[in-house]
């Protein structure tokens, strides 16, 4: 396990773990929602990519991802979140419904919250584990249009 610093959050997480299951028990949903999320989070910024990858996380492929239309022309909001290999050792948690500005971190339009509360955790994920909650607007970016 490596300590990991993230704003107020000290982390204990096993990487090669977590990445090894992304790797091969996460599969990635054809709706033409899914898939402009993925191909659309492979292209942000290094320092969001990044903060996923020191986590073993592959962004492109979060265990749960609810889409939302939005007022803005061609933006679309996601919500989901992933699993870590993990401790939370301090910092104050969230849940999906309880985000507020002291235990939520953002990263230009990536915004997110560590939680305890697990979800939809399969037998197959090694424990202990926490959840990493998150909210971002992206653009639509497949040339093809949405499965409304």
């Amino acid at each position: 396990m490596k300590k990991i610093v993230i704003k107020n959050w000290l982390l204990e997480v096993d990487v090669e773990k977590t990445a090894e299951y992304y790797h091969n028990e996460i599969e990635i949903c054809d709706c033409s929602y899914c898939r402009n999320f993925a191909s659309t989070v492979l292209s942000l910024e290094d320092r969001q990519t990044s903060f996923f990858m020191k986590l073993g996380i592959m962004p492109e492929k979060p265990v749960m991802l609810s889409h939302f239309p939005t007022e803005a022309d061609n933006n679309h909001q996601y919500i989901g979140f992933y699993h870590v290999v993990g401790r939370i050792l301090t910092g104050e948690t969230c849940t999906m419904s309880n985000w507020q500005d002291h235990h939520t971190y953002t990263l230009d339009k990536l915004a997110f919250c560590l939680s305890k509360e697990n979800n939809q955790v399969p037998e197959s994920f090694s424990e202990p584990v926490f959840q990493l909650n998150f909210e971002i607007e992206i653009p639509w970016i497949l040339e093809e249009g949405s499965d409304d």
